[in-house]
């Protein structure tokens, strides 16, 4: 599997290949990705592409014809705008999300992402990636939706949080 990202600065070409890419998020996302999701992808130009916190990134496979897609990720907002995965079912249990979702942090640095609670599979996939629950919200379709957010750098303000292995309580001395 190869993970590439998506640039394209003939107007011609990206406005088929976005369409193409937002019939397999139609189709592949499970009816799970959020329509607003989808409308930040449909309007985003290959310049904003380049804006920090914007990211396509395609997952393909090399089949019988040449290189097929596995799977889509676009995050917008670092995640606050959009923050969409989907994975053609032939690759779904092979972590191709997990894969997707992993470079879209490391290419961002940060990224923050909404998944409803009965969503398993996105629950694991953003797990598996790093990131962590940090709110209970309720979602765009009255569920309950666990907010995930990257963890926080170490340059940045943290509380000094126990490691694995260590004792969350300690005697006093």
């Amino acid at each position: 599997m190869q993970i590439s990202s998506i640039y394209d600065s003939d107007p011609g070409r990206w406005k088929s290949r976005l369409t193409g890419l937002l019939e397999f998020l139609r189709e592949y996302g499970e009816q799970r990705i959020t329509l607003r999701g989808c409308r930040v992808l449909a309007r985003v130009t290959p310049e904003q592409l380049a804006l920090p916190g914007v990211s396509l990134l395609v997952a393909t496979v090399r089949g019988q014809n040449g290189r097929q897609l596995a799977g889509v990720s676009f995050v917008s907002g670092y995640g606050k705008d959009a923050c969409l995965v989907a994975v053609h079912p032939l690759y779904r249990n092979r972590h191709t999300g997990t894969a997707l979702l992993t470079e879209q942090l490391k290419r961002l640095g940060r990224l923050e992402c909404a998944v409803a609670s009965d969503n398993p599979a996105s629950l694991k996939m953003c797990f598996h990636s790093g990131l962590a629950a940090v709110a209970l919200t309720t979602g765009p379709t009255g569920k309950p939706t666990l907010l995930f957010r990257s963890p926080l750098t170490s340059g940045s303000h943290t509380a000094n949080l126990p490691q694995e292995g260590e004792l969350l309580c300690q005697s006093p001395s």
